[in-house]
């Protein structure tokens, strides 16, 4: 039957008296039944077969690769204040930007290394006090003026500046730098110092901008929130709402940047208050992802498209005890006792859902092999009970406590009476005055507190301070449970974030402060611990001050050997655990929950959140077919 099908093709074709092309366009009309179908199957199979020859040429003579294009949102906890590399390391969501829009001579890589950004190479003098920095010569601001040697050495002396009042001000103590020519400027500093580098990690400024403005009022300059950088990312706008809180800010690709210009096109921040109202964002896709790192929960918003990449940070949360404002923690057995009754094992599991590691010092294992941290305090109420019984404080029942305290608060008010002149007849306590003495003694007594410590007829009170997070909150209230439980009465302040950071950290204004510290590119723990760091800006959050430490500190940061550094640390913190100015807790595991449609996202060893935009310009949405080009 095919034979004598394709028989009659031949015939009409011979018979159509046209040309070929002719011939086959009309030869449908003159074929009849089965003929007509065998044609165009014919056809449709040639056809197929040479479109599926060429894509598969095409698809293999091609490869998809990252594309320019797509915009990434990004929830945060808090808003700017200061998008400025001076400033920026008292918030993180200015850390955040600032990784953005700004460049350092030097940058942390997603391995953790410190490795050039706007510096082309640097040489050290043989003694290790002179670092010679040379500038790339394709760098420029995002204003298109070059990146000079200028720039650098104003950011310096901004730096330095007393009326400035940098957060890094310490980083750049004793350091003296020299402009040699356009591209090189050469740094001097007193003795050698292993960490100098990661403070060239600090962005620079663009000195044609901020010249004019006096260091003194740097932090009012628009520049603080319009920023001009040489970074990957450039400021396009931000928005606030009416009563003038930022709720957005826009950045765009730079085209112009050094290293490559990145493959997102745009990356937008959005800000909240609440942890609830982030996660409720990012649950309902008003946001690509959570930037602000937290400890990873169980209730992770669920999202099909999402993916939550873990993260460790050298960070440590613990509390911070201030003697200078708490007579009571003056008392070294005071400050031993407070950590004994706390259960690191029970705690990381009730906050953290077990997202953590107990510590026992300032310097989370995994810097050197010789470091070495003290192992965290076991749980021992008993002991921490005697510990409290031989420094004073004296076990008191409620009711006892209740009538001690109020006799104590009564003979205070008969005192002050007498101080302002007050008549013997009128000194005894008013029923008005009595009743306000109960009122307050009432609310001093907790009724899950089984007992109370008294000396000389003061309880053993501390106000324990924490920024209005949820996991540091349920940190706060298992603490203060504990407490109680060995007779010490607890205040609990939860506070915005902003007023920790922007007033109770700066004046101290807390008898123990949970809060958590981040290292940075080098575990350096001069900021936290060193007496030189106890104001404002220092970040010394304990108000400790020891010689001995001060002397190791200093003699840390000039050894270049990883392992002989690791040795002065471990004794740091050694000596650090015995006189115990704060209570270490735990590292906690981070988590990240980002969209999958963003790709390239390589986090590696972050050594505070913002690096995890170290692979940024790597980061793509869109992608495009390139033919592939032969070795």
């Amino acid at each position: 039957m095919a034979r004598t099908t394709l028989s009659g093709i031949r015939m009409r074709l011979r018979a159509l008296r046209v040309p070929t092309l002719a011939k086959l366009t009309r030869l449908p009309s003159v074929l009849k039944g089965r003929e007509r179908l065998t044609f165009i199957t014919g056809v449709f199979v040639l056809i197929l077969g040479g479109t599926l020859a060429v894509t598969g040429w095409y698809w293999g003579a091609t490869t998809v690769v990252p594309a320019v294009g797509g915009t990434y949102i990004e929830g945060l906890l808090g808003a700017p204040r200061f998008v400025n590399p001076l400033f920026a390391s008292a918030n993180d969501v200015d850390r955040d930007i600032v990784q953005l829009v700004y460049a350092g001579l030097f940058r942390a890589d997603a391995s953790g290394a410190i490795v050039p950004e706007l510096a082309s190479g640097y040489t050290t003098s043989d003694d290790g006090t002179e670092i010679t920095v040379e500038l790339r010569e394709d760098a420029r601001w995002h204003d298109g003026a070059l990146v000079t040697a200028d720039d650098v050495l104003f950011t310096v002396r901004l730096l330095q500046h007393s009326d400035v009042a940098s957060p890094l001000r310490g980083s750049f103590r004793g350091v003296e730098a020299v402009r040699i020519d356009d591209r090189t400027v050469r740094f001097t500093i007193e003795r050698p110092l292993a960490i100098f580098l990661s403070a060239l990690t600090v962005g620079l400024l663009p000195e044609h901008r901020w010249i004019d403005i006096p260091p003194a009022h740097l932090p009012l300059a628009e520049l603080n929130l319009r920023p001009i950088g040489a970074g990957p990312y450039r400021f396009m706008g931000l928005t606030k709402d009416p009563q003038g809180m930022i709720r957005s800010y826009a950045l765009n690709r730079y085209d112009g940047y050094h290293a490559g210009a990145a493959y997102l096109e745009h990356i937008t921040f959005k800000f909240y208050e609440r942890e609830d109202a982030l996660q409720a964002a990012f649950a309902t896709r008003e946001v690509d992802g959570i930037g602000t790192l937290l400890p990873l929960r169980e209730d992770v918003p669920k999202r099909s498209d999402a993916v939550v990449r873990t993260v460790q940070l050298p960070q440590t949360t613990a509390v911070f005890l201030n003697a200078k404002r708490s007579t009571a923690l003056t008392e070294i057995r005071v400050r031993e006792a407070l950590s004994l009754v706390i259960d690191r094992t029970a705690f990381i599991a009730e906050t953290l859902h077990g997202a953590g590691t107990p510590i026992g010092g300032p310097i989370i294992p995994g810097f050197a092999t010789t470091a070495n941290p003290p192992a965290p305090d076991a749980v021992d109420p008993d002991a921490a009970a005697a510990l409290l019984d031989r420094a004073g404080w004296k076990r008191t029942e409620t009711e006892e406590t209740i009538a001690l305290r109020t006799k104590q608060l009564l003979l205070e008010l008969e005192i002050a009476k007498k101080k302002e002149g007050k008549k013997t007849a009128e000194l005894s306590a008013t029923d008005e005055e009595r009743a306000k003495v109960t009122e307050q003694v009432q609310a001093e007594i907790a009724p899950e507190q089984p007992y109370y410590r008294l000396s000389s007829g003061q309880p053993l009170t501390i106000e324990l301070v924490t920024p209005n997070a949820p996991e540091l909150i349920g940190m706060a209230e298992f603490i203060r449970r504990a407490w109680q439980q060995i007779g010490v009465t607890v205040t609990l302040s939860v506070m915005p974030l902003d007023r920790v950071r922007g007033e109770v950290i700066p004046n101290r204004e807390y008898d123990a402060l949970l809060f958590s510290q981040i290292l940075g590119p080098d575990p350096d723990p001069f900021p936290f611990w060193h007496s030189s760091q106890v104001r404002h800006p220092g970040l010394n959050l304990s108000y400790f001050s020891n010689k001995e430490i001060d002397k190791l500190l200093e003699d840390a940061r000039a050894m270049f050997d990883h392992e002989e550094r690791g040795r002065a640390y471990a004794e740091f913190q050694e000596r650090l655990h015995a006189v115990r100015p704060a209570i270490f807790l735990v590292t906690p595991t981070l988590s990240y929950p980002m969209v999958d449609t963003v790709r390239g996202v390589e986090l590696g060893q972050l050594t505070q959140p913002a690096d995890r935009f170290a692979t940024v310009t790597e980061w793509y949405t869109e992608t495009e077919r390139r033919w592939r080009t032969s070795d």
